[in-house]
């Protein structure tokens, strides 16, 4: 959800931003379930969060518990009492200031469109005839 901003920055910077605190993405994590609970209705809506949710936890340092947990929602009040659990849990992890302990924060985002990974002159295609692709 952030790529539009992150873009305006970085073409008008040249630097790309921090990326969003775990604050932030909690926000947005809320906000979209609430959308689709708006659109789809409750059931339908928290059965299709279930799928967006561990998407938004790739960057949440240790997810596993809340991982295990929001597949299994039916109701927004289900999803309030795994992020508190999840809050409680993730704490452990936390250094003073609030901040993931340097040994659980994922690994920084490489954006693809501004340097080939490391030992990679083009893009890989597989081998063999067209059909077998």
């Amino acid at each position: 959800p952030w790529i539009f901003s992150h873009t305006a920055s970085y073409l008008a910077t040249g630097q790309l931003p921090p990326e969003p605190a775990f604050e932030e993405r909690v926000r947005v994590l809320n906000r979209h379930l609430d959308r689709m609970i708006e659109v789809f209705g409750e059931e339908a809506g928290c059965m299709m969060f279930r799928k967006v949710a561990p998407w938004y936890a790739k960057r949440f340092g240790p997810a596993n518990l809340f991982n295990k947990r929001v597949v299994q929602i039916s109701s927004r009040a289900d999803f309030q009492g795994v992020l508190a659990d999840y809050r409680q849990w993730r704490a452990q992890f936390l250094d003073d200031q609030g901040q993931l302990q340097p040994r659980f924060r994922p690994a920084p985002m490489n954006a693809s469109f501004l340097a080939p990974a490391a030992g990679v002159s083009a893009i890989p295609t597989p081998k063999g005839p067209v059909e077998r692709w």
